[in-house]
């Protein structure tokens, strides 16, 4: 009987011990659904309005067919309870035996043996009839027992009976080996029954419970059981990761994945459970250690709280980090003893201890790789994918509630703004300098631009999440450093503590540089945001670019940022490279001081087993040591994020919204002042006060209002007199400084409460609910009908109605899709008044009671307004609610109003009911001239709709049969009769915005080679091979050095001193060292250089896009390319690239050397693993590249909404969507995370493959060398010396070659953007003369136009001619091709035939920054871009400030009498200051100011031709009027046309023109159209009501 049986029997009865101390201390398992409940104290009252999770979301899914599963089990695990059964007996017979025998040894091995026996037949027997948690916890302690025994016994077995040359052995001899030898085999089955045994049955989730239903029609493959098989695989399953393998062979054979396809992850790993466990522990865990406390912002309390959350699975990464640790030198030690055998034995008369040493290097490789497989697995699957979650959750929950200072803050980011803390810089008081100080500090964590608050929610809190990869290292490292010492110590003697002697002064060196490496971090991070948020105007602003022909300035712009950012990354990468010439020069020089005082000092031999072994330990702790600062520099960056992150969660909120029952049904302010939200928490004194406001900051002062309830009432005032503020002051959204405010407001939940419950009519509208429509419309990127249900149940009737009363069911019926057509993001496919109708339908079809309307009148024409006003402010629909309306149409709305509120530049001048307000001299000052008594209105018939006026009777019934054909600015085409038969046929919808697109398959040729010729030319490449090839050839050398050094102890006849074998051992190394990092900066090199070229073109690209495509691909998918891909290209392609190449050729020259020592067998052994390597990394490289593009496509949707949320988050709040949004955002999160869970997933599974078969590789060439006699110790050494690092390097060459095709991914991205149509050219020699256009005529011959080929015709031959300086009004309806007309100046729209004559030229003859830049166009929707007024006005710095003075006082914005700043108080004019300023996208400036600084602008430019569409719609009438009279008197000598809705605008102009479905109807002076009652001109002036019918008639001199 084989020896130590006595350790094994304790060995065995310990194990059994254990495994019941965890049966009795885990103590009865409670099933997995309850919810976990975190409300304690006075919070439990109210439910929590953020909770978005239902009981389902706790459970991992529904088992598929129970009854089979459980019967299948119960069989299996009774098969496991006889073999136990049996082995029992058997240990019990031996342990008669022995009592016979009265061998006490013997006795105490087989009472434990029989104990062990029993115990696992006492489980097995339990399990029979055990389910669920039972049964796997069962099954658990089965295979690890079973498995124990069975290693041991093996163990035993396979040792030799001759003792080894240095043992000596306790030998016992009792009972038959007969019996031994059954009760193993027994063992053995026993474990392979018990691993293979599935812990639980497959589990079904049903998937629309986690996504969207676009991504579920996109599925290609079904199948049951979609849930992660990591809940319920086996144990040998589990530890290879074979629950992947399902998901591997869908990428194998599928064309591509979809995101459908994937399993469900388990439910611990979904976005809602993970984020209903977070919001607790934010709420239950504070830091406090005895009295200190963490400042808030720090980040240091955020950290705490994911570490407890994530508690569980720290402790248990923690403890495998620490066991792999320990493990990780048992193979080094294998590897001395089997050289160390071949030393002593060198005639191999012992083999069978040489193939015990050969099986246990296998067995020590395969269970470390195992167990690291593991711990990877955890930490950057399950940990990873947790904190990514937790972060990316609480931050939009936090976005949800907090203040939304970024629209109000007039800073820019970069730019040196007064200090927000209240000191503004022209009133310097001692703090002032201490102020700006602080406020340098504060500036970078100022989330005051929308890009950055979604910079923190990708890179930020991906940084945070990749931490999951070092939180290992922190605990491996220390521990394999402190082993590797012990080891080396053991070999080497003292001279190992004088090699390590060295590796402590390289840390002092390893601080400096992280610190150097942090800041240039800091500095890349921050050139970046800055060029993010550039690129985001820039994209936001595109249309006014091209109108004005300004892409070339602004790439300048944009590559003048890009260039710093490539300076840093460069530093970044020099850091780097040096970095890691001192990492890889520290081992060998601790080798070469270890091995000089070994050989030199001690004079001691040195033999193979100690030199191979001590450099393979040596290599071991060089990852150790170099790990630890990579860790620190990362910790860092994670802290730097964490503490941004924290601010963030630290800013200022609303006030929470108690439920509806709880709030007072009044709307009313008492002696109020308001101001614009800022963040405050930052500030000396914590309540607000009108001290700390900043100067610049508007106030409305001392404001008393009562609004009636059910009625409407009207606010109105000049331009910027605070009107929209009080808006948001109801809304809750504003500061109050002083005095106090009553108005309801939604709760969070109010729309997810509403989802799916369709009340009774009369229920409909529920008290206290609001609803908002914001000035500048806020649509969301989904169907028309989708914006105005906004998730409330669809009731056709009341949908109908709102159609009606907002005058959509005319623009539906252009539209091609109907009320199923997409709007683009920011609603880029609606013209104006459309966006604002359907922004306003939102709010009619919603269940409020209290509608609040911030100007929806403006963006529309007269009789739309009309018909707005009458049918829907006024209508049925309307009956019984709130309506508080902002508005410039005075003379309309103020007669049916109730309650008037008049407002000037901050200040209350009137409130009151409409008979005082027309007594008082408020009421003239908002209208326009020559409008006395709006009563006579009344007497007007009311006009029914709109249409009607325009609409030829005869063409009505046509057009409403057919679903016209649309075009962008859709506009209907009149139908064949033929057609008007007919009924529409309902078609599926067109996208507009195209579905993101990713390439299928693998990389293709042309990618490559894009990106290698990127990065330089044959030079460079010549280079680079070069530098590579003298590379690879050093650790040949180095090793082969070794073999011979280390040889010639047995060839006496040459002797050397040592020195003088250590002196070449250095140079070989040095030389080696010199060469690897000088190869990196070649690479580098070329990585930078292809970044600069890629980037150029892509911006290229986009700028000179048509615009078609600009409205097509949504902005986030474009920011994505620049932001995320590129990132991407800059920082880790070069290195993926690199380190792809280099692994390759490492293991060439691995395979090549073993080869050439092992002779023949090695190179066929070579050919079959690399086969076998082969075959598994095709199959993984496949998948990952998949998982890869899918990571990168969902994450755009997760960007939009981010995107659409911080855009729209004051209409969230009004509506009380957050919590609907927030489930949304969960989806779209779980969407994102879970092809990155699989791509790590698919990664492990690889991993695990691998390493077997390497271990495979190094365990067969152990054991042809013992086979084999020829080969000697040292040439031994060198095989597996290599054989060793094969391992790494190939694993690593698959992993990085995978990554790089991911990261090639990026560059396919970039480069189908970079090939984009483009417009025509900028120039076409002969260019047009430099003063054309001289006189201004224009002349279109039979113009036609169309958007798309296959879209219908938008312009029908238009003829017209207009004078030099002749002033002409276009007016039509919505949609009758008006802004059509004014693209196709601009040649935004090529005419299809006919053309367009300026001065005499063909524009279309003309290049486009020739035409663009002599025309001007002041467009509908204003874009000005941040910075400061300046720059806004005058972008590239061509005007003196006197003339940008002169032109903001023509379109009075600045008073035209010079007032003294002084005594103007509180509200001083923004204007005065020429540096004021401008947020992102010009928030900080009311829509009507945007309009009039765009007016300016054109002002400045005085072009001969101007085009003015709907240019002052949001502008109150009165400025409206002396505007028109700047214009007249400005651009006397120019052409005009202009688009208008308010006839006043163009009635004194020249002549008008008609727009009705593309072509003109009427085209003369306003005078003789209005002396013909026939023409369709006077029924319009007609409509507008008897008063102003006559002040137009007068205006026109009729």
């Amino acid at each position: 009987m084989p020896e130590y049986q006595l350790h094994i029997a304790i060995a065995l009865a310990i194990a059994g011990a254990t495994s019941l101390g965890i049966f009795v201390f885990s103590g009865p398992q409670k099933k997995n659904d309850a919810l976990p409940t975190f409300v304690e104290g006075t919070e439990s009252l109210s439910r929590d309005p953020f909770d978005v999770t239902t009981p389902e979301d706790f459970v991992d899914g529904t088992p598929i067919n129970e009854q089979q599963f459980w019967t299948k089990m119960r069989l299996r695990k009774l098969f496991m309870a006889t073999l136990l059964a049996i082995t029992l007996a058997i240990q019990t017979v031996s342990l008669g035996w022995a009592i016979m025998d009265e061998d006490k040894l013997n006795i105490a091995v087989y009472s434990l043996q029989v104990a062990f026996a029993l115990y696992t037949l006492v489980i097995a027997t339990f399990a029979v009839n055990q389910t669920y948690l039972h049964h796997a916890h069962a099954i658990i302690h089965l295979s690890a027992l079973t498995f124990l025994a069975a290693i041991l016994l093996t163990t035993t077995a396979i040792l030799p009976s001759k003792p080894m040359p240095v043992f000596s052995i306790l030998g016992y001899d009792s009972a038959p080996l007969a019996l031994w030898y059954t009760a193993y085999a027994l063992y053995v089955i026993c474990m392979a029954v018990a691993v293979t045994t599935p812990r639980g049955p497959p589990l079904h989730f049903p998937s629309e419970k986690i996504y969207s239903d676009k991504t579920l029609m996109q599925v290609t493959s079904h199948y049951d059981d979609n849930v992660c098989g990591v809940i319920n695989v086996s144990v040998l399953d589990y530890l290879l990761f074979s629950y992947t393998t399902k998901v591997v062979m869908l990428g194998n054979n599928s064309e591509s994945l979809e995101i459908g396809d994937l399993p469900i992850v388990p439910a611990d790993m979904r976005a809602t459970t993970i984020f209903a466990r977070m919001r607790a522990a934010m709420r239950r865990w504070k830091l406090r250690i005895g009295a200190w406390r963490p400042r808030p912002g720090s980040g240091i309390e955020l950290g705490y709280r994911l570490l407890r959350v994530n508690s569980g699975m720290m402790v248990v990464v923690i403890a495998l980090a620490a066991i792999c640790a320990v493990l990780f030198y048992v193979p080094a030690y294998f590897l001395k003893r089997v050289v160390q055998y071949l030393e002593i034995d060198s005639a191999r008369d012992f083999r069978g201890w040489g193939f015990v040493f050969c099986a246990a290097l296998f067995a020590s490789h395969a269970t470390t790789q195992i167990l690291t497989g593991q711990l990877w697995g955890l930490s950057t699957t399950n940990l990873q994918v947790r904190l990514r979650l937790q972060l990316n959750s609480i931050l939009f929950a936090k976005t949800l509630v907090r203040k939304d200072v970024a629209s109000s803050s007039g800073t820019v980011p970069g730019a040196d703004a007064t200090p927000a803390n209240g000191t503004a810089s022209d009133t310097a008081t001692p703090n002032a300098e201490a102020d700006k100080k602080k406020d340098k500090k504060g500036d970078e964590d100022d989330f005051s631009s929308k890009a950055q608050i979604m910079t923190l929610m990708t890179t930020d809190v991906d940084r945070v999440s990749e931490f999951a990869w070092h939180l290992f290292t922190i605990v491996d490292a220390p521990i394999e450093i402190a082993i590797g010492t012990l080891f080396l110590y053991s070999l080497l003697g003292v001279s190992c503590f004088f090699g390590l002697a060295v590796t402590c002064l390289f840390l002092p060196m390893n601080h400096f540089a992280g610190k150097v490496v942090v800041g240039a971090q800091d500095n890349l991070m921050k050139a970046r945001d800055e060029r993010v948020a550039l690129m985001n105007e820039i994209l936001g602003g595109i249309r006014m670019l091209k109108f004005m022909a300004w892409e070339r300035s602004f790439e300048a712009r944009v590559l003048k940022v890009r260039e710093r950012e490539l300076k840093y990354q460069r530093l970044n990468y020099i850091i780097e490279v040096l970095w890691n010439a001192i990492w890889n020069g520290s081992p060998i020089l601790v080798t070469l001081v270890s091995f000089w005082h070994f050989t030199v000092v001690r004079k001691q031999l040195l033999t193979p087993s100690v030199a191979f072994t001590s450099i393979s330990v040596f290599n071991e702790m060089k990852f150790a040591l170099n790990a630890l600062p990579e860790t620190l520099i990362n910790m860092l960056q994670c802290a730097v994020s964490l503490r941004r992150i924290e601010k963030y969660l630290h800013g200022a909120e609303v006030s929470p919204v108690p439920p509806l029952d709880a709030q007072p049904q009044q709307i009313a302010l008492v002696s109020a002042t308001i101001t614009w939200p800022q963040d405050r928490t930052r500030g000396t004194s914590a309540a607000p006060s009108v001290a700390s406001t900043p100067r610049h900051k508007f106030v409305l002062v001392d404001v008393t209002l009562d609004f009636p309830l059910g009625e409407l009432s009207l606010i109105c005032g000049k331009l910027g007199s605070g009107k929209s503020l009080l808006l948001l002051a109801l809304l809750g959204e504003a500061d109050l400084l002083s005095g106090q405010m009553i108005c309801p407001r939604s709760p969070p939940d109010t729309i997810a409460s509403f989802a799916g419950v369709i009340p009774p009519p009369d229920e409909w509208i529920v008290k206290g609910v609001c609803a908002y429509v914001p000035q500048s419309a806020w649509l969301r990127n989904a169907s028309i009908k989708e914006n105005i249900l906004f998730d409330l149940p669809y009731v056709e009737e009341r949908y109908q109605k709102v159609l009606e009363a907002c005058a959509l069911l005319s623009d539906l019926e252009i539209l091609e899709d109907g009320d199923e057509s997409e709007i683009g993001e920011r609603g880029v496919n609606l013209s104006g008044g459309q966006k604002a109708r359907v922004s306003l339908a939102r709010a009619v079809y919603s269940r409020a009671s209290i509608l609040f309307l911030d100007d929806v009148l403006s963006a529309v024409d007269a009789h739309t307004a009309h018909h707005l006003y009458h049918q829907c402010l006024k209508g049925e629909l309307m009956q019984g609610r709130t309506l508080i309306l902002v508005s410039h149409h005075v003379q309309l709305c103020a007669p049916g109003a109730k309650y008037i509120v008049a407002l000037d530049n901050g200040r209350v001048q009137y409130t009151g009911d409409y008979e005082n307000f027309r007594g008082s001299g408020v009421l003239n000052t908002l209208v326009q001239s020559g409008a006395t008594d709006p009563a006579d209105e009344k007497e007007e018939p009311a006009v029914d709709k709109v249409e009607d006026i325009i609409e030829v009777s005869g063409e009505k019934s046509a057009s409403r049969e057919s679903a016209g054909e649309t075009s962008e600015t859709s506009s209907t085409v009149a139908p064949t009769p033929a057609e008007s038969e007919t009924k529409p046929v309902k078609k599926a919808p067109r996208k507009l915005v195209e579905e993101e697109k990713r390439a299928v398959g693998r990389i293709s040729k042309d990618i490559w080679t894009t990106y290698l010729k990127a990065c330089g030319g044959v030079g460079y490449w010549s280079v680079f091979i070069l530098a590579l090839a003298l590379a690879a050839l050093s650790p040949v050398l180095e090793n082969g050095w070794l073999r011979i050094w280390s040889g010639s102890y047995e060839n006496t006849s040459v002797s050397h001193p040592a020195s003088y074998y250590i002196g070449i051992y250095a140079m070989i190394t040095t030389i080696g060292l010199v060469l690897s990092t000088l190869r990196w900066f070649v690479l580098y090199q070329g990585g930078i250089h292809a970044s600069i070229a890629l980037y150029k073109r892509l911006l290229e690209g986009v700028l000179f896009a048509n615009i078609r495509f600009h409205d097509t691909v949504s902005r986030g998918r474009l920011l994505n390319r620049f932001g995320k891909d590129f990132e991407g290209i800059d920082s880790s392609l070069p290195d993926n690239f690199g380190r792809s190449v280099f692994y390759a050729v490492s293991v060439l020259t691995t395979f090549v050397t073993i080869s050439v020592v092992g002779g023949p067998l090695f190179i066929v052994a070579a050919i079959i693993f690399g086969f076998l390597y082969y075959s598994v990394g095709k199959v993984y490289g496949q998948t990952s590249r998949d998982m890869r593009r899918l990571d990168s496509v969902t994450r755009s949707p997760l960007y939009s909404i981010y995107g659409e949320t911080i855009a729209g988050v004051t209409v969230l709040r009004a509506f009380g969507a957050s919590s609907k949004f927030l489930r949304d955002m969960l989806r779209c999160a779980d969407t994102n995370s879970n092809p990155y869970y699989w791509m790590w997933g698919v990664n492990r599974w690889l991993s695990a493959r691998f390493n077997l078969l390497s271990s495979a590789v190094i365990g067969i060439t152990a054991f042809v060398a013992v086979l084999s006699p020829k080969i000697d110790a040292a040439m031994a050494g060198f095989a597996l010396a290599f054989a060793t690092s094969l391992l790494g390097d190939l694993l690593f060459l698959v992993r990085r070659f995978v990554g790089l095709e991911q990261s090639m991914v990026a560059v396919e991205r970039v480069k189908e953007f970079s090939e984009l149509p483009r417009e025509p050219p900028e120039f076409i020699e002969p260019r047009p003369p430099a003063s054309w256009p001289t006189s201004g005529a224009i002349k279109c011959e039979n113009l036609v136009i169309r958007y798309a080929p296959d879209l219908p015709n938008v312009l029908h031959n238009l003829n017209f001619e207009i004078q030099p300086g002749e002033k002409v009004g276009v007016l039509g309806r919505t949609g009758s091709g008006k802004s059509t007309l004014a693209l196709s100046f601009f040649r935004f729209v090529e005419p299809t035939e006919g053309r367009i004559l300026v001065d005499g030229l063909d524009i279309s003859k003309i290049g486009l920054t020739d035409l663009r830049s002599r025309l001007t166009i002041i467009p509908q929707d204003p874009t000005i871009l941040s910075g400061t007024l300046r720059s806004t006005l005058d972008v590239f710095g061509e005007y003196q400030d006197a003339e940008i003075y002169e032109a903001l006082r023509r379109v009075h914005l600045i008073p035209a009498g010079e007032v003294s700043e002084e005594s103007e108080g509180v509200n001083a004019n923004a204007f005065r200051n020429l540096d004021s300023p401008v947020s992102e996208a010009g928030e900080n400036f009311s829509t009507g100011e945007k309009q009039l600084l765009c007016m300016a602008r054109a002002i400045l430019k005085r072009s001969k031709v101007l085009l003015m569409d709907e240019a002052t719609a949001s502008v109150d009438y009165a400025t409206d009027e002396l505007i028109s009279k700047t214009i007249r008197h400005e651009f006397a000598e120019s052409t005009i046309l202009t688009i208008a809705h308010r006839l006043r605008t163009v009635i004194d102009y020249d002549r008008v023109m008609l727009l009705d479905q593309g072509r003109i109807v009427e085209f003369d002076k306003p005078a003789t159209l209005l002396s013909n009652p026939n023409t369709k001109f006077y029924a319009l002036c007609k409509a507008t009501g008897k008063q102003e019918f006559a002040v137009l008639k007068r205006m026109a001199g009729v």
